[in-house]
């Protein structure tokens, strides 16, 4: 009984022991990807840097021959100040001018017994007869005048002053009379001399220009201050001309505007900025600006369509550089510098608000400089195939017979690891040159379909006795443009190209 008690009691501590263990081993374990379980972190590979336009800017240009240049119709033109100019164009239309407008009305009622001018559009001159009217108020006014002139007359051999003086007012006041009804000192004196009174009056026209509306027909009764016509003097214009939200805090009266219309092929018409609207169109986003056009030869038409162009100063005496030099990357703006010998240097400039022909520059070039201006697209897309110097129909070019042999160590490189580099520089007479500022650069192009920027990646090779040598790291497999530069101070010697596929 009592060995098997022993038996037991054995067998519980075992199982106790057990217990505990498998506690502490519970307690003690991290939570699964704790700090405990957790590996050296894996080392980042440097991300290839893109380079900048300012970066790729510095240092590319292409040597072109004469005869390269020819082919190609490369033209040039220098860089200097002049005044400068930026265009606005907007559409527009030409409107009748509202302070040109004029009413022949009726200074005395009656009945319209004939008219002159008998359709809208007719031109009339101040003057002229537009309209004859029936007045009985007329023909009894005419009739005191002749009578007040008849008075007088029979008054001039009396010795009373005070009743020659009296007719004489009599007759002056009845002659106001007609004139206060619109009629001119040719119709009155008519009055008297005509055999009878007459009971037609003409209506002359108080204004020159064109019929805009008529009111009036034959046989038609008007009372007195009735508008019979208005006419309006299309001598001169309005062109209304729509200038966006954008543009129009640069409008200003008595700003020089251009004017053309499709109407009047190869002319341009020239105005001034007489008023802008205060209200703008929330639809269209414009602004109305009104243009005044001397239009004395009836060559536009209100309702016509016009494009207006004005001119905005930027400056009278502002460095500029033609627009067709200057290439828009996107990020900045480049051109092609001339160089002696043939030589077209990439140059990053920065510019102003462009004007019509040219840019203003800010600063990149000074005066004297000579830029590309036909030409530099196909400058430009040789220095980016070749990331440096070359010649533009193909083949490495040397400069002043100067020669680059070049070297690398292995060949084929190794990608993601460093490769020594050497590079020998003769003369023209084939001795090594060995005061020289040698550099290589190397280039993997963009990827863009595969979310890969543009590699790139340089030494400078130091003179070791015999050649130019030194490391450059590769930074990843693959096939990557190579030029070598050779340069004594700012002066190019030589340039080599080539590629290679890394391993």
């Amino acid at each position: 009984m009592m060995r098997r008690e022993i038996r037991m009691l054995v067998a519980g501590i075992m199982i106790g022991l057990a217990a505990a263990s498998a506690a502490f081993l519970f307690w003690n374990r991290g939570p699964a990807g704790s700090a405990a379980e957790a590996v050296a972190p894996r080392p980042i590979a440097d991300e290839p840097r893109q380079a900048t336009e300012v970066e790729q800017a510095e240092e590319l240009a292409v040597q072109l021959t004469a005869d390269e240049q020819r082919q190609i119709g490369l033209q040039t033109a220098e860089v200097r100040p002049q005044r400068i100019t930026e265009q606005i164009t907007a559409a527009g239309r030409v409107e009748e001018p509202e302070t040109a407008i004029r009413t022949i009305s009726a200074r005395v009622g009656g009945r319209i017994d004939r008219l002159f001018v008998n359709f809208t559009g007719q031109p009339v001159q101040i003057g002229q007869p537009v309209a004859e009217i029936y007045s009985p108020e007329i023909f009894t006014a005419a009739e005191e005048y002749k009578l007040a002139l008849e008075n007088r007359q029979h008054l001039a051999v009396s010795q009373q002053a005070a009743a020659i003086t009296q007719a004489d007012a009599l007759v002056e006041a009845s002659r106001r009379r007609l004139e206060l009804w619109g009629l001119n000192p040719g119709q009155i004196d008519e009055l008297v001399t005509a055999p009878e009174t007459p009971i037609h009056i003409t209506i002359a026209s108080s204004a020159t220009g064109i019929i805009r509306t008529r009111n009036i027909t034959e046989g038609q009764y008007v009372d007195a201050g009735a508008a019979l016509f208005d006419v309006i003097d299309l001598a001169a214009v309005w062109v209304e001309a729509d200038v966006f939200q954008s543009d129009i805090g640069r409008i200003r009266p008595g700003l020089r505007a251009q004017v053309m219309t499709d109407a009047l092929p190869g002319t341009t018409l020239r105005g001034i900025v007489s008023f802008i609207k205060p209200q703008s169109n929330p639809e269209s986003r414009t602004t109305p600006v009104r243009i005044q056009i001397d239009n004395a030869a009836m060559k536009l038409r209100p309702g016509m369509f016009v494009t207006t162009v004005f001119d905005i100063p930027l400056g009278a005496n502002v460095l500029t550089v033609p627009r067709s030099a200057v290439t828009d990357t996107g990020t900045g703006k480049i051109v092609y510098l001339a160089l002696p010998d043939g030589v077209f240097e990439r140059r990053s400039v920065e510019t102003g608000t462009p004007g019509k022909d040219y840019y203003p520059v800010v600063s990149g070039l000074s005066e004297g400089d000579r830029v590309v201006t036909n030409g530099a697209f196909l400058i430009d897309s040789q220095t980016r195939l070749t990331g440096g110097m070359t010649g533009l129909f193909g083949g490495s070019t040397s400069f002043d017979s100067h020669r680059i042999t070049f070297r690398i160590d292995p060949d084929p490189p190794m990608g993601a690891r460093e490769n020594t580099v050497h590079i020998g520089l003769l003369d023209p007479a084939g001795n090594a040159v060995s005061d020289a500022q040698v550099r290589m650069t190397v280039v993997m192009p963009a990827m863009p379909a595969m979310g890969m920027p543009e590699m790139r990646g340089s030494a400078d090779l130091p003179w070791s006795g015999s050649e130019y040598a030194g490391p450059i790291t590769i930074a990843t497999a693959g096939s990557w443009n190579v030029v070598v530069e050779a340069r004594r101070g700012t002066q190019l010697l030589a340039t080599y190209r080539t590629r290679f596929d890394a391993r």
